[in-house]
């Protein structure tokens, strides 16, 4: 029997190969690598020396690859990190990785078996989950989560202390932690804060007065533990930190911050004059007889809006075109009346820089509809990521 032969590894499990896999796909990520380790280091130095950091990589680490990102944190001394998703943790520990993953809520008792094979820290909330997840499991390490008012996941402040006391009494349990996570509702006050940094207080002496005060106690993401130093406890979980986002307003922590995506690029899959042959032309704006257009190779499935505003703009041969809605499922057509020279698999920029012209991340937001941290959170899996 004859066997196809492997085209190409993807580049999550391989990103050696990723600038291979670019090619067969004909659209890119492009992610700084050196600008998460900066993140880091800047964060770091801000921290007490005993505080350790748990690096949130939910949602593939905010669409930069889990793995890769895992490594780069991992080299530069995170002592574990944090995920959502099972098929992150999965990842991580692809790398090698043997830092402690906690797996906020998400995962049910059904991947008992591949939590426990990679030595996975499991979120508890209630009662009935410490019931399931001890049947599941013959050795089950949690973290206890507590709502401090944000409405989701979590223990409320009045169950937390009877959940790790029912937590210490089963024998194959090992509480390795607390944590919650600041409300993020909008609207909130400054004394919203200072109220759930209360409430986690309260909790904490009520544990440590039993003798169940687990020895990680952690509240702080990515805008607490810039603006509230006093939320450090023994650990703080930031994520969007890492890959330059923060959208706190009163930082106390000064660090600088480098975005992590640098480029969104797409090959020309198509170039052509509109003549009389095609009949009459459609009322897009935009589009006009006798114009040269261009098709890009990606589209609204891969991340981009289905609506474009008239001033969205791309990168061709160093020289700035006009985007052309509406957006397909994985093309969008390209004004290139002003770039005669462009041709077909052309780099087309619709972030970063090509030659002396720029796609800032505030001008792809526009474009793309959203705010920076939306902007990653609909970069796609299935695109292909280099790493620098």
């Amino acid at each position: 029997m004859t066997r196809t032969p492997l085209l190409f590894t993807p580049p999550s499990a391989s990103p050696a190969l990723a600038p291979s896999a670019a090619v067969l796909r004909g659209s890119w990520y492009g992610i700084d690598l050196g600008a998460i380790r900066h993140n880091y280091r800047q964060l770091r130095s801000q921290l007490p020396p005993t505080v350790r950091i748990f690096a949130c990589l939910k949602r593939n680490a905010y669409g930069c690859g889990a793995s890769e990102v895992a490594k780069a944190l991992g080299d530069e001394g995170a002592d574990g990190f944090a995920v959502a998703s099972l098929l992150d943790a999965i990842a991580i520990r692809g790398s090698g990785l043997k830092q402690p993953i906690l797996l906020y809520p998400g995962p049910g008792t059904s991947s008992a078996e591949t939590i426990g094979a990679l030595d996975l820290t499991v979120t508890i909330s209630s009662l009935d989950e410490l019931e399931q997840w001890c049947g599941a499991l013959p050795t089950l390490r949690i973290f206890v989560k507590v709502d401090l008012g944000f409405f989701r996941a979590g223990a409320t402040p009045s169950q937390a202390v009877p959940l790790l006391a029912a937590a210490a009494r089963r024998r194959n349990v090992k509480v390795e932690g607390i944590y919650a996570h600041m409300s993020e509702f909008p609207g909130r006050r400054h004394d919203d804060a200072r109220d759930q940094l209360d409430r986690m207080q309260k909790i904490l002496r009520g544990a440590a007065s039993l003798g169940l005060r687990p020895e990680v106690a952690m509240m702080s993401s990515s805008e607490a533990v810039l603006a509230y130093p006093d939320m450090d406890f023994d650990a703080v979980d930031p994520g969007a930190l890492f890959f330059g986002l923060s959208d706190g307003d009163r930082p106390v922590r000064h660090i600088s911050l480098r975005p992590a995506l640098k480029t969104i690029a797409a090959n020309l899959v198509s170039v052509k004059r509109i003549d009389v042959s095609l009949g009459p032309t459609p009322d897009i704006f935009g589009l006009k007889p006798g114009m040269t257009i261009g098709v890009l190779g990606m589209g609204w499935g891969d991340g981009m809006p289905r609506q474009l505003p008239s001033t969205a703009a791309a990168l061709v041969a160093g020289k700035r075109a006009r985007l052309l809605g509406p957006v397909h499922l994985e093309h969008v057509r390209i004004d290139l009346s002003d770039v005669p020279n462009a041709r077909f698999g052309d780099e087309v920029v619709l972030l970063g820089r090509q030659g002396s012209q720029s796609i800032s991340h505030e001008e792809a937001c526009r474009t793309w509809g959203t705010d920076p941290i939306g902007l990653y959170g609909q970069l796609r899996d299935h695109v292909p990521r280099i790493y620098a």
